[in-house]
């Protein structure tokens, strides 16, 4: 029978579907009536969600980008 143990140390596999149908389903019988371990799958469904829309972000402008270039460039140069 799994535990909240089991979902944690499995979460990817879970959340993945990678796990073997046995274990599968005792992860997802357990997790049907335990709400701890539905809110920690919820919680890292969320998570893994915004962490996909950060890859997306541009954190640094173009005009930064150029300016790191040029001084990169510029330190190869002169050493």
């Amino acid at each position: 029978m799994a535990m909240c143990k089991d979902v944690v140390d499995n979460i990817v596999g879970y959340i993945d579907l990678e796990l073997d149908n046995k274990t599968l389903e005792q992860l997802e019988k357990h997790a049907s009536g335990c709400p701890e371990c539905q809110a920690f799958i919820r919680t890292y469904r969320r998570m893994l969600e915004l962490a996909g829309k950060l890859r997306k972000r541009t954190f640094v402008t173009q005009e930064v980008r150029r300016r790191l270039k040029d001084f990169l460039q510029s330190q190869i140069r002169s050493n």
